[in-house]
């Protein structure tokens, strides 16, 4: 069986991020399980293809 799986995932356009607020991804984990189906939801503008 396939998983994929994300430890600490984080991502910030600054280059040394200290607050919360500067990340434009905050850490997170996520295991994607083989035959799932996921989606990634926002508000248009907000950076969902990049």
């Amino acid at each position: 069986m396939a998983r994929i799986e994300f430890k600490r995932l984080a991502h910030s356009y600054r280059p040394s991020p200290e607050k919360p607020e500067d990340y434009a991804l905050r850490s997170m984990d996520l295991t994607w399980e083989d035959a799932g189906a996921y989606a990634v939801l926002g508000p248009s503008g907000c950076g969902k293809t990049t």
